[in-house]
């Protein structure tokens, strides 16, 4: 943990470092209360409910606007390890400090301004392989060469309670690759995102939102970042990306 790296010093921390008192106490009751969801046996996602008992899942946390740059650095490791590891399944959860009680269109905007700041700052170039324009079916996140998939859990949901990890805002970073066995053209794919979702009716107050559901990584008409940022209630997503570049006349 806290190795150097270009950019600033990491702070990819496991569970036991955390538990050994590497980090501040807000920390600690930040990753309790998340444990505390996850590790719930009828949590829907049960791949990181069992990412969680076996040690996959990273963390780190961000104290405030000076420590974006360890955040920037923590993922590039995180990176490395996820493509040293291919078969495990591991995540990565950033914990931020309270900002004075954000609600969610204040948490939402924090979301969306991290990764803006976390893409102007990726001394990677872009995948030649992932479209660069969110409004293009094949487009996600990238950062250190690497595509992932990336969202938030914010206090303020009332009704989407899988995407509520306690009292404090955090990102979750999953790399492409960790979603292996899930996707609709492996063999029994669907029938797990469907378990999943059925999941997701018991434990939400909410239906899962169709961007979810009735679309699919490959489809034509799928835009992952509608994915990122849920509501609280299933109303459709309009707009276009906050991380939308504009280009100008070509």
């Amino acid at each position: 943990m806290g190795r150097i790296v270009a950019g600033g010093r990491s702070r990819l921390l496991t569970r036991e470092d955390l538990a050994g008192g590497a980090c501040q106490g807000w920390v600690r009751e930040a990753y309790e209360a998340y444990r505390a969801v996850i590790s719930d046996p009828g949590f829907p996602c049960y791949f990181g409910t069992m990412a969680e008992a076996q040690g996959h899942i990273r963390y780190t946390w961000v104290a405030g606007e000076r420590d974006l740059g360890v955040l920037a650095a923590t993922l590039r490791e995180f990176v490395a390890l996820s493509r040293a590891h291919p078969r495990r399944r591991h995540l990565l959860i950033a914990f931020f400090a309270d900002m004075g009680g954000l609600d969610f269109a204040g948490h939402e905007r924090r979301f969306w301004e991290t990764l803006r700041w976390l893409r102007a700052r990726d001394s990677e170039p872009w995948p030649a392989d992932v479209p660069d324009d969110p409004d293009d079916p094949g487009w996600e996140f990238c950062f250190a060469g690497d595509p992932m998939f990336v969202f938030p859990c914010i206090p303020a949901y009332e009704r989407r309670h899988s995407r509520r990890m306690g009292d404090h805002f955090l990102m979750c970073f999953q790399p492409r690759r960790v979603f292996f066995g899930t996707n609709r053209d492996d063999p029994g794919g669907e029938r797990i995102r469907q378990r999943i979702y059925d999941r997701v009716r018991r434990w939400d107050d909410v239906p899962p939102h169709p961007a979810l559901v009735e679309l699919a990584y490959g489809d034509t008409e799928m835009r992952e970042w509608k994915q990122y940022v849920l509501p609280d209630a299933n109303v459709p997503l309009a707009g276009r990306c906050p991380l939308h570049v504009d280009r100008g006349p070509s």
